[in-house]
């Protein structure tokens, strides 16, 4: 029943985006070089998210932020991050592609206005799909996307969502590839909060799915790759403003002894 709704609520938005995605048709055009099509691919009921096609083959991805959707999670819920407003959605999603993409951590953006962005298509999926196939342990993923999630933070960028859903890996340019940046930092969260927060809520996201052996196991696989790669000053933020966000791995006895020696 909760994915027929959620699917209701997608179709729905969908709908509603039909003339958004009329007026955006010119500008794809112009951005792909000819006629396009596009085909609905995803989206939360607050964005639509299309795979637009150029002579049948993919070309770009476009999302389109619902100008009047609510945000999922005001900044009076006291979280580290909070839900953006469509404008400011499509602005920060763009910023992090310009500075991304080039240093190959981002697809790369061609177009956008204040409620649309186009980027190039990638031939990329989700690491969580690797995992449901058996091609990587989801703790086991975590921990290798640990040096990209580094890297991401040295050029300036930080994620605020960051899930194995969130980072694509292309297989033809041996690329991992951060997306959906839909989510900004809370206010006074400093930039090594938000580095240690990514790290985190990285792990934060996979906990609930792994087995007894694998969170025993989950200080030396992915703590050793935190430890890696984090830098100290990412390792000495202040946890505290993070910790509403992160109930289940900072109470996880497993790690206990980890976070209070990896942690300062």
């Amino acid at each position: 029943m909760r994915a027929l709704k959620r699917w209701f609520r997608r179709w729905q938005a969908y709908r509603a985006a039909l003339p958004q995605l009329a007026a955006c048709r010119p500008h794809l055009e112009r951005a792909l070089g000819g006629p396009v099509t596009w085909r609905h691919t995803g989206g939360r009921g607050r964005d639509v998210v299309c795979l637009v096609e150029r002579d049948g083959r993919p070309a770009g991805v476009l999302r389109l932020a619902h100008p009047g959707a609510a945000p999922s999670t005001p900044a009076a819920e006291g979280l580290p991050f909070v839900s953006l407003g469509a404008a400011d959605k499509i602005e920060r999603e763009w910023q992090a592609y310009s500075r991304g993409a080039p240093l190959g951590l981002t697809p790369r953006p061609l177009w956008r206005d204040a409620y649309a962005l186009l980027c190039a298509y990638a031939d990329a999926r989700p690491l969580t799909l690797d995992a449901e196939t058996g091609q990587g342990a989801l703790l086991a993923r975590a921990a290798g996307a640990a040096p990209h999630v580094a890297r991401l933070h040295a050029a300036g960028i930080t994620h605020m969502d960051m899930s194995l859903a969130n980072i694509l890996y292309d297989r033809a340019g041996h690329r991992h590839l951060f997306v959906d940046f839909e989510y900004g930092p809370a206010a006074g969260l400093t930039f090594g909060q938000q580095c240690l927060y990514d790290h985190l809520r990285l792990l934060e996201s996979v906990w609930k799915f792994l087995t007894p052996e694998e969170r025993g196991s989950a200080a030396a696989i992915w703590g050793g790759a935190f430890l890696q790669n984090a830098s100290q000053a990412v390792r000495a933020a202040d946890l505290a403003p993070l910790r509403p966000a992160l109930g289940r791995v900072l109470a996880a006895p497993e790690l206990r002894s980890f976070f209070e020696q990896a942690l300062r």
